[in-house]
């Protein structure tokens, strides 16, 4: 009766849930945040943007964020699923510098932003391993799941 009222709370946890949530995710996600405006042209006079791609690592659940900075065209349109249609590249250390000397970029760098939910889902893995045993800790500790059934 139990574990049946338990599956059923999860279903109904998965249902109304949000769309953007997903389950057994596996490779990487991209989310790009553009950060500041730059008054150099691209290759075909488009206005670029400094910006920042994060990355997030997923192996059923997400495990770490990286990310970079890079350029990208400043109000580019979305694929379908979400990227900015037209980002350059990254930009290592060196063509940072580079760009910074030439007075293309600011220095220092826009410090890119992450919320603390970002953070929280972005290493899930890693705290949803010890709540579920302390969990199944709690269960085993209350006798819930001992195998007793039917014993008066």
């Amino acid at each position: 009766m139990r574990r049946g009222l338990l599956v059923l709370l999860v279903f109904i946890g998965v249902a109304v849930s949000g769309q953007d949530v997903r389950a057994a995710e596996f490779g990487t996600r991209y989310s790009y945040q553009q950060l500041q405006d730059l008054t150099e042209k691209g290759p075909k006079g488009e206005a670029l943007a400094l910006g920042y791609v994060s990355l997030t690592h997923s192996f059923i659940l997400p495990y770490k964020m990286t990310g970079y900075y890079a350029l990208m065209v400043k109000g580019s349109g979305k694929d379908l699923n979400g990227r900015p249609l037209n980002v350059y590249h990254e930009l290592s250390q060196e063509k940072i510098e580079q760009m910074q000397r030439a007075g293309a970029l600011p220095n220092p760098l826009p410090p890119y932003r992450r919320t603390i939910f970002e953070y929280m889902f972005g290493y899930v893995l890693w705290w949803c391993i010890p709540a579920a045993l302390l969990v199944i800790g709690m269960f085993s500790m209350l006798g819930i799941g001992s195998g007793k059934r039917g014993q008066a």
